[in-house]
């Protein structure tokens, strides 16, 4: 069976955006999801996600001039949400 090029393509794009199809992240402002784009851009390039996380969360809060608590806030109920399943 073959696949037309463009389902291929769209299976590409949101291989690794997984996250972007959660109810938590449909509820975000439009900085907020950039914000959190950012964070798991630079999570991708990590070679240790976990002590870059907040420095990543804090450079993406800069960036887009959100606050840091309401990120962190996004992470916690994301994490929640996926240890419930």
């Amino acid at each position: 069976m073959t696949k037309t090029l463009s389902k291929f393509r769209e299976e590409i794009i949101t291989d690794g955006n997984d996250y972007k199809r959660t109810r938590q992240y449909n509820k975000l402002s439009p900085k907020m999801k950039k914000a959190v784009d950012m964070v798991f851009r630079a999570a991708d390039k990590s070679a240790d996600v976990i002590a870059d996380f907040e420095k990543n969360v804090k450079a993406a809060s800069k960036m887009y001039n959100v606050k840091v608590n309401d990120l962190m806030k996004y992470f916690d109920k994301e994490t929640l949400t996926i240890l419930r399943r």
